[in-house]
């Protein structure tokens, strides 16, 4: 008999390594099995899988005689496997293999005259099946066997490792798939950025979507602004209780809207729960539509027509205090206006309330049931302001993983407030000029060309007419913005106007933070209205929530608030007098803080308190480190 040829152990295990790396699951049992026989030079492999309450090894694939065979099942009992899986070890039978198994029916039909089986173990040592080796003729003991052997059983316990566990997961997932959408009710996932990640079928059908999911939407879409408020408010005290194994059930229903803009009542639970240590919300929502008695909804129905008519006959906006003659001008040119699909430009220095005059045009035009979008141009990086006008498809940049709707989609049929128009980059300012004149756009990244019909109201405390001569905004843009301009007179020009703003505030700052203060005192108001006000509105509702909150005694405190005492005359005594070092550096430190209260403690840039100083920014940050400035409360 010729001595059997056999392959370099070495080259043996780099052919089989090389012949099923690429592979996983039911692919590489297959390569393995085939390979194994070519390169070892015997009539068959087969790996099982070993199913312990049937007593059975259930073949994960089988080579024999050079054709696999499937669907190979048998009982263990009797047979030379039997060894291999009760020993947990290595079985060979170099020789006569039929003659020690006789009961085994299946080893003389397959021409068995040795064999070689190595059990497969689980890393707690529980045998999940085995690898086996079948000749037609004798198997000597040949150690380069037994390694490769070794090695690959080992690999293929590893598969058979993962193929259960992959199993297990498909299984645990089908059987959560089937109770969480067996449930009529809506349940969404959302994380701490407030991002909806899973949402069940209940949810789909109670909120209508069609052709697209929640996934990646914001939490707050689903709810109307005071529901959102309350959900807020509750979530904060869940947080606080700091029990995420506990539900919480909110007692008043909530009101949620559908992708058709319908609003239903729902009843509210949440639950949390940590997953690789990021923070997740359930909510559990059931619509109670149906269970709202039609008292109920016919008294809120009352109320809002109620309060829908005293609106519309309230000639007045209540936001916008003042009784001065400017302020009047500012509002008959609002009514004046607001009718009519104008664009409007209003005008005026910072903190003058530009975003309060476009809200009252809007509120008093035909627009009002739609909405206001309102975008500032200053707040956002360039590159990101056209996809928050225009909004962008999926893919269309980096991080864009959704489709996104921009504000002039949103504002269809409504209004789009540009605060800062003038900080709109030149590339930009073509593409809303076309929007304009067009009422056409394409969101970043399509070509499909979108119509919308919105009317555009723009403000700016900056001169467009001078930004057109410096090349920094289009003429064409300007005329068409400019269409009817409203110029909003500064705080100072106003008179007691101021004295009716601070009161107003008073009022507001202290209800809202319930603290007990005595209002101004006449010296007070006399005081605010000697000043300047570079800053505005918005500089005199900062001085009165300081006075507030550095007040003592229960006493409005105005002494040290306000950066200048007012505009007294200087006489020629003090034009004369000389200036101590320690008062020069008090003067130079209130003139910073100055600067950055007016700007809202914006350093740099454009409208920045080192601008306003003519200083650089490096030279300001130094004194302000020099004199110890840190940012007060503003609001």
């Amino acid at each position: 008999m010729e001595e059997r040829k056999r392959v370099p152990a070495l080259i043996a295990l780099k052919q089989i390594i090389e012949t099923t790396s690429e592979f996983t699951g039911k692919a590489f049992f297959r390569a393995l099995v085939k390979h194994l026989s070519e390169i070892l030079d015997v009539h068959g492999v087969w790996v099982t899988e070993y199913l312990e309450e049937h007593y059975k090894l259930k073949a994960l694939a089988f080579w024999l005689n050079g054709d696999y065979v499937e669907k190979y099942e048998y009982s263990i009992t009797d047979t030379p496997c039997q060894d291999v899986i009760e020993n947990q070890d290595l079985c060979h039978i170099p020789d006569k293999v039929v003659d020690l198994y006789p009961k085994d029916t299946d080893l003389k039909p397959f021409g068995a005259v040795s064999y070689m089986g190595i059990s497969l173990k689980d890393i707690d040592g529980k045998i999940l099946g085995h690898l086996a080796l079948l000749d037609n003729k004798p198997m000597p003991e040949i150690p380069e066997v037994y390694a490769i052997f070794k090695i690959f059983a080992s690999r293929a316990g590893a598969e058979l490792r993962r193929e259960i566990i992959q199993r297990k997961v498909i299984e645990s997932e089908a059987k959560l798939n089937r109770l969480v959408n067996g449930t009529n009710d809506a349940i969404l996932e959302f994380n701490s950025e407030f991002k909806i990640t899973q949402s069940n079928q209940a949810a789909n059908e109670i909120f209508e979507v069609v052709n697209k999911t929640f996934i990646g939407t914001d939490i707050k879409t689903v709810f109307d602004y005071a529901s959102l408020t309350q959900l807020n408010s509750a979530l904060l005290k869940y947080n606080a209780a700091n029990n995420t194994k506990s539900t919480l059930h909110l007692e008043e229903p909530l009101i949620c809207i559908n992708c058709k803009g319908e609003s239903f009542p729902a009843k509210i639970n949440i639950s949390s729960y940590h997953f690789e240590k990021h923070l997740y919300y359930a909510l559990y929502i059931r619509n109670i539509k149906d269970e709202v008695s039609n008292k109920l909804k016919i008294k809120e129905l009352n109320v809002e027509t109620i309060m829908l008519k005293e609106k519309m006959n309230a000639q007045q906006f209540n936001y916008i205090i003042g009784k001065s003659e400017p302020i009047k001008k500012c509002l008959d040119l609002v009514i004046q206006v607001a009718p009519t699909d104008a664009n409007v430009l209003i005008l005026g220095e910072t903190g003058t309330g530009k975003e309060l005059f476009a809200k009252a045009i809007h509120e008093s035009s035909g627009r009002k049931s739609k909405p206001m979008i309102t975008l500032n141009c200053a707040a956002l990086p360039s590159e990101l302001i056209e996809s928050e006008l225009f909004g962008h498809v999926k893919g269309a940049f980096t991080g864009a993983l959704t489709s996104r709707e921009g504000r002039f989609s949103l504002a269809d049929h409504g209004t789009i407030f540009l605060d800062e128009i003038a900080e709109l980059p030149l590339p930009l300012q073509a593409k809303l000029l076309r929007v304009i004149q067009e009422g056409t756009f394409e969101p970043v990244g399509s070509s499909e060309t979108k119509k919308v019909d919105v009317r555009i109201i723009a403000a700016t405390h900056r001169n467009l007419e001078k930004r057109i001569e410096e090349g920094k905004f289009r003429e064409d843009l300007f005329y068409r913005l400019n269409v009817f301009p409203i110029n909003i007179p500064p705080l100072r020009e106003r008179g007691n106007d101021i004295i009716l703003i601070a009161k107003a505030f008073f009022e507001k700052i202290t209800k809202n933070k319930a603290l007990y203060v005595m209002p101004p005192t006449t010296k007070n108001l006399n005081k605010l209205t000697t000043y300047n006000w570079p800053g505005n509105v918005r500089e005199l509702q900062n001085v009165i929530e300081r006075g507030i909150i550095t007040s003592s005694d229960g006493n409005f405190n105005l002494d040290s608030i306000l950066p200048m005492p007012g505009k007294p005359i200087p006489d020629e005594a003090e034009n004369s007098r000389i200036l101590t070092s320690d008062q020069l550096l008090k003067l130079e430190k209130d003139n910073i803080i100055k600067a950055l209260n007016i700007t809202s403690w914006k350093i740099s840039g454009e409208g920045g308190a080192a601008e306003l100083l003519n200083l650089p920014r490096t030279t300001l940050t130094s004194k302000i480190k020099k004199f110890r400035i840190k940012p007060v409360a503003i609001g």
